[in-house]
């Protein structure tokens, strides 16, 4: 199929949004649900019945460092968009990253977002961009108060 853009001038292109993404970078953290790991003590326990089993329960936390770009906009910016449907004037954002980030938020159950000292909640699924044919991935996010 015939294409009005010469591959030359994609490539400098995906070239300048890669450089763009490099330039304008911030390291985020990810936070996952985290793992429970729970043990039990066979041995009986004093003013217990013989058989007395007590459970332990460790929360092991689970996170990963990303970079992204981060887009924080105004609540009448926020009102613009239809995926952000609030009624309150709280922080949005807006990240967009690369593959694996988008893998690791996808994975699994994604408690929070933490950078500049705030954490945020993802609001809806991702939204693919697609620059020529180079894939990023955007999502907003809420500001957990």
């Amino acid at each position: 199929m015939a294409s009005l853009i010469l591959s030359s001038e994609i490539a400098a292109y995906q070239q300048a949004v890669n450089d763009h993404f490099d330039t304008f970078k911030r390291q985020i953290t990810i936070h996952k649900e985290p793992i429970k790991t729970i043990s039990t003590s066979n041995s009986p326990h004093f003013g217990y019945e013989e058989d007395s089993n007590i459970e332990k329960v460790i929360y092991t936390p689970r996170s990963s460092t990303f970079f992204a770009i981060i887009k924080y906009f105004s609540y009448k910016e926020a009102q613009s968009v239809p995926e952000i449907k609030s009624t309150t004037a709280d922080q949005f954002v807006e990240i967009k990253v690369k593959q694996d980030a988008r893998d690791y938020i996808i994975s699994d159950i994604t408690e929070k977002i933490t950078f500049d000292n705030k954490s945020f909640n993802l609001i809806d699924s991702e939204i693919v961009k697609n620059y020529q044919g180079l894939i990023y991935y955007g999502y907003y996010l809420k500001e957990i108060k």
